[in-house]
């Protein structure tokens, strides 16, 4: 998917010939082009969909700051054809992914409830088995220009606990919004 993304600033002044200006108007915006469709994949079942069953875990399983709990691959995939093209000249791709609710620093902070987990996050590792950090691009993914292309990750639980503050029990929903690059 060609995506491209364009902020629009825009600073509007009230004037006149003999008058300074009273004040000031920003603009804020975007303007979005989505070129292919990507598709989240369930490896296990081939099942498509964009949510990502990361299960009920114990606390327990989160006890020290690191640990991870609930891990579940799931796979992006391209599918080259008459709303998608694969430009032959770029065929490397990064997926860069955005914590819709902050509060996960490196991460990615769980939904906002009336009553969700403490102390952990949601974490995301691409296929060189490395965290993806948020708002931080992933290794780089070979896309085919005529074949789907299926990109690897796995989500998971992410404890942030420390010995004053451990994993509460409470919902774990995080929702993770997502940039696909083609270079």
């Amino acid at each position: 998917m060609k995506k491209s993304l364009f902020a629009l600033t825009l600073g509007l002044a009230a004037t006149s010939a003999f008058a300074a200006p009273d004040g000031r108007i920003n603009f804020l915006g975007s303007v979005k082009s989505a070129s292919c469709a990507i598709e989240i994949v369930n490896p296990e079942n081939g099942s498509v969909g964009n949510l990502i069953q990361l299960g009920s875990v114990d606390s327990s399983a989160l006890t020290t700051v690191g640990s991870v709990a609930g891990e579940r691959a799931f796979q992006m995939r391209i599918t080259p054809g008459t709303t998608c093209s694969v430009d032959p000249g770029k065929l490397d791709a990064t997926v860069t992914f955005n914590s819709v609710y902050g509060g996960g620093g490196e991460h990615y902070g769980l939904k906002p409830t009336n009553n969700p987990a403490q102390s952990v996050v949601v974490a995301i590792k691409d296929r060189s088995n490395s965290y993806v950090k948020n708002g931080t691009a992933s290794t780089i993914y070979v896309l085919d220009p005529t074949n789907p292309t299926l990109m690897d990750f796995t989500a998971m639980y992410l404890s942030t606990a420390s010995s004053g503050a451990p994993v509460t029990a409470g919902s774990a929903d995080a929702d993770i919004e997502f940039t696909l690059a083609m270079n």
